[in-house]
């Protein structure tokens, strides 16, 4: 064999070896994870899952509030547009029922507004004789609307299910729901009365003396069920404020926003209401014309 074929043959060849001991071309030498790698790794994915989540979850409320803000924005510019068109705000209930009038109709300032929120059709649906909860404004009761919910309420009354109020003796149907309620006043300031949304009387914004952008219109109180009239066509969906914000679910301001709620004021500008607000500020932002933060500036 000459010396030129002799270099064609392979390596394995040449050095003598047999074709089993000959190297396999391209194997490389397979380690597994160790136990303890595997643990680390774990523990690292354990780490950033908790990390990332608190921040999800943020990022998911701060969606949240950003839409609830919008709610209010609209259901605000929906009570001024009211105003232009009927010289007033709407009344906060229309013939309230009590125990001399039994038979009130008790129909709500969420009802009223509906033509401003874009919603006529289910406005002209309502039967402006007949009460919040009679069969012949049932279908219109049970319509949901999505302006009228906060995407934070959770911690609902047991009679809430979701965007619904479980259905009522008289009723024929589940009544959708609201988590705003108009402002009726500051509970235990004299005269009494004194917010913007009042049984069969209707506030003209001259009466708004306190000033349109200090004076709540609507803010949350989440979570009503019917025991606690949260229904959007039932006019007992007003509240009146004696404690902070989030003390106390029913009849006052409450949601499920960390911290505080939102309001939204009678120029249509919403602000977010912290759990420290003094009670006696937030009083005075509730009454209409008691010029409480007068007092308020002098006391600092």
């Amino acid at each position: 064999m000459s010396p030129v074929t002799r270099n064609l043959r392979p390596l394995w060849q040449r050095r003598g070896r047999t074709l089993a001991e000959a190297p396999v071309v391209g194997a490389r030498k397979s380690n597994g994870f160790t136990l303890v790698e595997l643990l680390v790794v774990i523990a690292i994915i354990g780490v950033l899952v908790g990390l990332l989540l608190p921040a999800m979850q943020a990022a998911r409320e701060s969606a949240r509030r950003t839409r609830c803000q919008s709610n209010l924005r609209q259901i605000g510019v929906a009570i001024l547009a009211y105003d232009d068109a009927n010289g007033s705000f709407p009344v906060g209930c229309l013939d309230k029922r009590h125990g001399g009038n039994p038979g009130g109709r008790q129909l709500s300032w969420s009802a009223t507004v509906l033509p401003y929120l874009e919603q006529a059709a289910l406005w002209e649906q309502i039967d402006l004789l007949a009460a919040y909860d009679s069969s012949a404004n049932a279908p219109a009761a049970a319509t949901v609307l999505p302006f009228y919910l906060c995407p934070s309420t959770s911690r609902t009354t047991s009679d809430r299910e979701g965007s619904f109020v479980i259905q009522v003796p008289s009723a024929e149907q589940a009544m959708a729901a609201i988590d705003y309620g108009g402002n009726y006043g500051a509970a235990f300031v004299s005269p009494s009365a004194n917010g913007v949304f009042l049984y069969n009387r209707a506030i003209e914004l001259r009466e708004i003396t306190d000033g349109t952008s200090w004076t709540l219109a609507v803010a949350e109180d989440t979570g009503r069920g019917r025991q606690w009239d949260g229904e959007w066509i039932n006019g007992e969906n007003i509240f009146d404020q004696h404690l902070s914000v989030n003390e106390q679910q029913n009849n006052e301001i409450w949601s499920d926003h960390p911290g505080g709620a939102q309001a939204v004021s009678c120029d249509a500008s919403v602000a977010f209401l912290s759990e420290s607000m003094d009670a006696k500020v937030l009083k005075s932002r509730c009454t209409r014309s008691n010029e409480e933060l007068l007092h308020i500036v002098s006391d600092y």
